[in-house]
């Protein structure tokens, strides 16, 4: 602040009596600095040359590259400045000569935002000092390539031809006007960096030092570009730029001193809805506890999200998602918004990672942060510009040394491939020795509804444990009440905690002397537990709420908070001025955005089944009020001795404790990008075993069971693009035996709590596949698929390292060879079976096994299809960065028909069977 104030004040002195106007051309001629005709003769265009020169570091005011002639014409431009149009271009003769104009004001609202404090003289004296920073620092980057380098590109995510998929010239991933000092900015990389010095060297506060609030001067919002920019200023030996001094609204919002570290957060999908499936990514700083404490809820979270405004869910929701009609956005919200909407409405967990950063990449990360929510705005394509691209766009702006984390595909950016990526980054400790970037933190942020899951297993426990200790009356009494809270009904349930307390008083009058204190110890659990299953009712059921609220609004089109375009108009709007920002509470909670806007927009009644909805949710939200006013009289009476802190410690440190094993035993990466190498024996019909090499590739595959800390859920099953070939070497071109392309299939074992279950279907599992086959013994070689099951749960544990299952479903295929199409269809069978071995959680043996009797045109008979596959799983561990996966496999498959005859009972098995046989074994590598 005081060197700029010093060069307004030296500025504002006339020059000296014996400085001429020709004596002052020629010294600036002799810098390098040709004024020519009309230019030369203006005494004010001289002063602000003069001025111009003087903003830049002494060694940078003679341009490289011969001399700089300046041209003054007299047609007038906005800011008299050139528009590279042949009518008003900005150079001529390469870079020699460069054109002003007479100085008219701009409609641009970037360029002109910050000057509105100055009259029309003093912005012209400022874009005349501009316009010569211009020409200068364009020179000095056509030099030195400041712009080409990785440090500036990585700023707004300029792009170079082909360096991305369909990028046929320079583009930039910003697309918002704001995020650069002039629209020409926006034209290249090299006009971004000009444009900017343009700002940073003669900024509004150097003409009028009231003209802007201290915290809204370009040092103060722009921290990334302006060190960037004087990094390669110095690089070049050209000088030091002055530091950035105090911004109290960044400083006081960023509690540099108490930052402890950076996590990345996964929001987990719920396992249910396929929708979530893929997960989202956020960024959360934590700053240590200071002297005035922080809650919970008030910490903040960066989320990177699409602006969608609050428009329908349909089919051109999807279409806009895809094709970049929203913005991707940063959005600095606080924990309590995220909990809400993730943990409770969606009932999502969240996983943790800490990101292993230095001190001065954390600093980095919070300049980023702050400029990206005012500045940064990303076209949304859902495959691969969404949260995980988003997250390492803002990672790339702050790590040092040059490192870069590249998007872990070019087709798709999955966020559980990009925290592969990240963990695949090393970081040296302070002993030197190797640690991966991110980190695992086993201790999530678990959902209300993983939350029940967890309390309905605990409260079981505690029921099994009172036995032995109470009378067997009374603990009969108890397990009836147990019996009814399972009720999919609140009212029944409601009834049943009525009840509770003199079953409670109950069973500690019965309960053996020396056994009362763990008596009440297991009762305090049950009825704690039972009250976190109502919790997560009342959750689901608020979200059941919010949904029928909001299709009842969009039914009558009444637009609430406008479309996407106009919310991010809207928004850029508000953080356009930092002053008026922090006067101002930006509420950032979608959910809470839409119940605001509900209560007071018009809306069509209820149709009858959402009546029925809305009244079951009020009816829930009843019962958990009765359960926590029974919880609060039990917890002042008969349980009054137990610390209800101390049961919170102990239920935390068993959920960590739990999470930390799982984690130990679990794979790290996640299930994209898979490549695997077989080799195998083929044992075809009526032909000796022949030898067989195979690959597998995945875009995605991770199988029912799978423990990755990266992955999706383990009662979740997704594979996509997920294919095998088999081949037989031989002399020449091998020979194609086999082949099966699984285009997308999805499977789920995770069933409703028997209390949130409405229909029989919430007690099932399901999954659904399309896919791609060959092979050599089928009768018709070629088939494509799709199928759908329900699937029943036979067998369990908690994190389905073993299951057993049984699927019903349908199943529709189309067989052709050369000259036959035959379509085909009929039900299927199948069944599933994973059995977790010792060591490694990726250790198990898996039995996969599938009937189909299907009928297919033209035939007058059914041709069944069966098959099984045993496949043993082994991790080997791991050698330097990489793991190895070792897959032994047999399998067989069977296809052939009843032949139809009048003498069904005289024929042998060999003659009424016909058909084909596949047999196979296969040992697999995968190295990761």
């Amino acid at each position: 602040m005081r060197a700029w104030g010093l060069l307004a004040l030296v500025l504002a002195l006339p020059a000296a009596a014996g400085d001429t106007l020709s004596a002052r051309v020629h010294a600036l001629a002799r810098s390098g600095v040709v004024l020519r005709g009309a230019a030369a003769a203006d005494a004010s265009l001289v002063t602000e040359v003069e001025a111009g020169l003087a903003s830049l570091p002494p060694a940078m005011r003679q341009p490289p590259g011969g001399p700089l002639e300046l041209v003054l014409h007299p047609d007038a431009a906005p800011l008299g400045l050139g528009d590279g149009s042949p009518e008003r271009p900005a150079w001529t003769e390469g870079r020699a000569r460069f054109h002003l104009y007479r100085y008219a004001p701009s409609n641009e609202r970037r360029a002109t935002l910050r000057l509105s404090r100055l009259t029309d003289a003093e912005a012209e004296r400022l874009w005349r000092r501009r316009a010569v920073v211009h020409a200068v620092v364009q020179r000095w980057d056509d030099a030195k390539g400041w712009s080409d380098t990785q440090d500036w590109r990585r700023l707004s995510g300029w792009l170079k031809p082909f360096e991305r998929l369909l990028v046929w010239k320079e583009e930039v991933r910003l697309r918002y006007a704001g995020a650069f000092s002039r629209a020409l900015g926006q034209r290249s990389a090299s006009l971004d960096l000009v444009t900017f010095a343009e700002e940073l060297f003669v900024p509004v506060e150097s003409l009028r030092a009231d003209a802007l609030p201290v915290d809204d001067h370009v040092r103060c919002q722009e921290f990334s570009k302006a060190r960037a920019l004087a990094a390669q200023v110095a690089a070049s030996g050209l000088g030091s730029l002055p530091p950035r001094g105090d911004c109290p609204a960044f400083d006081a919002w960023a509690e540099l001193e108490s930052l402890s570290h950076f996590e990345v957060l996964l929001v987990a999908s719920t396992g249910r809805q396929p929708e979530s499936l893929f997960g989202h990514l956020l960024l959360r700083p934590v700053w240590r506890e200071g002297e005035v404490p922080r809650g919970p809820t008030f910490e903040k979270v960066v989320q990177l999200v699409a602006l969608t405004g609050m428009e329908s869910k349909g089919l051109g929701y999807v279409v806009k998602g895809m094709t970049g009609a929203y913005d991707t956005v940063f959005l600095t919200g606080t924990m309590g918004d995220l909990s809400h909407e993730a943990l409770e409405l969606e009932q999502r967990s969240i996983r943790r990672f800490r990101l292993r950063l230095e001190r001065g990449e954390e600093a980095r990360m919070l300049e980023r942060v702050w400029e990206l929510e005012r500045r940064g705005y990303l076209g949304y394509y859902f495959f691969t510009d969404n949260c995980a691209s988003a997250l390492l766009f803002l990672l790339n702006g702050a790590l040092e040394g040059g490192r870069q984390v590249r998007p872990p595909g070019a087709l798709w950016v999955l966020p559980t491939a990009t925290l592969d990526t990240l963990a695949r980054v090393t970081v040296e400790g302070p002993g030197g020795e190797a640690f991966p970037l991110l980190e695992h933190i086993p201790d999530s942020f678990e959902s209300t509804g993983d939350r029940a899951v967890r309390a309905h297993a605990a409260r079981e426990e505690a029921l099994d444990a009172l036995a032995g200790h109470v009378g067997a009356d009374e603990l009969a009494r108890l397990r009836d009440v147990h019996a009814r809270l399972e009720s999919p009904e609140p009212e029944a349930r409601a009834e049943v905690y009525d009840d509770l307390p003199g079953v409670v008083a109950a069973l500690m009058h019965s309960a053996k002397t020396a056994s009362r204190d763990r008596v009440r110890a297991h009762l305090h659990a049950y009825v704690a537990h039972a009250v976190r299953l109502e919790r997560a009712a009342v959750d689901r059921a608020d979200g059941e709420r919010l949904r029928i609220e909001r299709e009842r609004l969009l039914a009558v089109k009444v637009p609430v908070a406008g479309s996407a375009k106009a919310g991010t108009a809207e928004r850029q709007r508000i953080f356009e001025s930092e002053d008026a920002l922090q006067r101002r509470l930006a509420v950032l909670d979608r959910a809470t955005l839409l119940k605001d806007a509900l209560a007071s927009a018009e809306r069509r009644p209820p149709t009858p089944e959402e009546l029925r909805t809305l009244v079951w949710a009020e009816r829930t939200e009843a019962t958990f009020h009765r359960a926590t006013d029974v919880q609060g009289e039990l917890n002042d009476g008969v349980l009054a001795a137990v610390d209800p802190v101390a049961f919170l410690r102990e239920d935390r440190r068993r959920k960590v404790e739990e999470e930390t094993a799982w984690a130990q035993g679990a794979l790290r990466e996640s299930g994209a990008g898979r490549v695997m190498l077989a080799l195998g024996m083929d044992f075809p019909e009526g032909a000796e075993a022949r030898p067989l090499v195979g690959l597998r590739t995945a875009g995605m595959a991770e199988a029912l069971g799978d423990a990755r800390l990266h992955g999706f859920r383990s009662s979740s099953e997704l594979r996509v693009l997920d294919g095998e070939v088999l081949l037989a070497p031989r002399w020449g071109l091998p020979k194609v035996v086999a082949s099966d392309l699984t285009l997308l299939g999805y499977r789920t074992l995770l069933r409703e709590l028997p209390q949130f279950r409405d229909s029989v279907w919430d007690s099932l599992g399901w999954g659904a596949e399309a896919r791609v086959a060959s092979s050599d013994a089928r009768l018709l070689r070629y088939r494509a698929s799709v199928q759908a099951e329900a699937l029943m749960v036979l067998d369990e544990d908690a994190r389905f390292s073993r299951f057993t299952t049984v699927g019903l479903g349908g199943l529709a295929a189309v067989h052709w060879n050369q000259d036959v199409l035959t379509p085909a269809a009929g039900p299927r069978l199948s069944l599933a079976h994973r059995m977790g071995l010792f060591g490694s959680g990726a250790n198990a043996v898996r039995l996969e096994a599938a009937y189909a009797p299907t009928w297919r045109v033209g035939d007058t008979h059914l041709t069944h299809e069966a098959g099984a596959a045993l496949q043993l799983e082994v991790w080997l561990g791991r050698a330097g960065p990489f793991g190895v996966l070792l897959t032994p496999r047999a399998q067989v498959r069977w296809e052939g028909w009843v032949a139809p005859s009048p003498h069904w009972e005289a024929l042998s098995p060999t003659t009424w069977l016909a058909g084909s046989a596949e047999r196979r074994l296969a040992l697999g590598f995968e190295v990761r």
